[in-house]
């Protein structure tokens, strides 16, 4: 998708990335300050939609399976350094997220394939039972957003196939497509979570402006080393002032 205008990947990541700060910083430090806390609500939909993008874009699925697992693993490490371990924080719901995508697309090219109806069949069955073990995991683990919050970036996914165009239809169309399908899951995350939350809806005139390209703004691995570097300041400048 490459659209005139608009907002790059990397503006989109940095806006992100910018609320995540301030919702931290109201989470850790200022907790009284509510506004921080909505500034802080767009992060969430807008990475989750570009770990969708990052996923049909990928020229290497292993590489991009190994950076989210790495950023998860070193994310815990460095919140149970900080803090006790009570959750697992969001690399881990958007590893999650990437696994179930990656099957998505195996599955999605056997669905709309050349594929017999028994192997489209079998194709369904195994993205059920995905779900499915999503939920079971959420059910034994308390991750960060919870069953919602790992599918959203799914969801987006699934915005790419509705209708059967796999990509066939014009940008514009995919792109609200996947947008709706967000909106569609920040509204069960709502549901679930309430309060804030709300202001997630935000993120979506942000990313109706995006154009589909990346710009280079930033080092290629910046997104992945920001989140456990700016947790482990934050953390320690709580601990400093305690």
């Amino acid at each position: 998708m490459q659209r005139n205008g608009g907002m790059t990947n990397d503006k989109l990541k940095i806006i992100a990335a910018a609320a995540m700060l301030i919702d931290h910083i109201g989470a850790y430090l200022l907790p009284s300050v509510m506004f921080l806390r909505m500034i802080g609500r767009i992060a969430f939909p807008v990475f989750a939609f570009m770990i969708a993008e990052g996923c049909e874009h990928t020229e290497n699925k292993k590489k991009y399976f190994r950076n989210i697992f790495v950023l998860a693993l070193l994310c815990q490490v460095v919140f149970y350094h900080f803090k006790p371990p009570t959750h697992m924080r969001i690399p881990v719901t958007f590893l999650i997220s990437v696994t179930v995508i990656f099957l998505l697309q195996n599955c999605a090219a056997k669905i709309y394939g050349e594929s017999s109806r028994a192997e489209k069949a079998v194709s369904v069955l195994i993205l059920l039972l995905a779900v499915l073990a999503v939920a079971w995991i959420n059910e034994i683990l308390v991750i960060d957003y919870g069953f919602w919050g790992c599918m959203t970036p799914v969801m987006v996914s699934a915005g790419y196939y509705l209708g059967g165009t796999a990509g066939k239809d014009s940008e514009e169309n995919i792109l609200y497509r996947k947008i709706g399908m967000l909106a569609t899951a920040l509204i069960f995350v709502y549901k679930v979570y309430g309060g804030v939350q709300i202001y997630a809806f935000l993120s979506i005139p942000l990313l109706a402006m995006y154009n589909g390209r990346r710009e280079n703004i930033v080092p290629k691995y910046f997104f992945y080393v920001f989140y456990p570097v700016h947790l482990a300041v934050i953390y320690g400048i709580q601990i400093i002032l305690k």
